[in-house]
């Protein structure tokens, strides 16, 4: 969590950028049950002060940690690798990736393996039986 490092010093003095959610009418917007979309676009596409501003809202480090860990569905590899290794995540243990695991096997697009980095987007082939 070096990344996070002047949280400390910047807690309290950052908003999320209402930029970020553009399409949604933010007057009466409920931070809380929104929170899985919010942290999404955060993790997507926010800046430094994003972040600290959405974990003033959930709790700090540590309730935006269980946020994208839980409830994140939507993040590409290598968001999901990001988000991972500055909030010290297992990426086996997340939704994201456990959500992917499944897409794959009920559609059968790829074989994944015991090492969550390799994925095969077709099966390896198969040498051929000389007769």
């Amino acid at each position: 969590m070096k990344i996070f490092q002047t949280y400390k010093t910047e807690k309290g003095k950052h908003q999320i950028n209402r930029g970020l959610l553009w399409e949604y009418r933010l007057e009466d917007f409920d931070w809380q049950k929104y929170r899985r979309v919010v942290v999404e676009r955060v993790i997507k596409m926010g800046r430094l002060s994003d972040w600290y501003g959405a974990f003033d809202l959930y709790g700090g480090i540590r309730g935006f940690r269980k946020i994208a860990r839980d409830e994140v569905v939507d993040l590409t590899p290598r968001e999901l690798d990001f988000v991972c290794m500055a909030l010290n995540i297992n990426k086996t243990e997340t939704r994201c990736y456990k959500q992917e695991q499944l897409r794959c096997q009920h559609l059968g697009d790829a074989i994944m393996t015991d090492n969550p980095d390799k994925v095969y987007l077709t099966p390896p082939l198969k040498k051929k039986r000389s007769v």
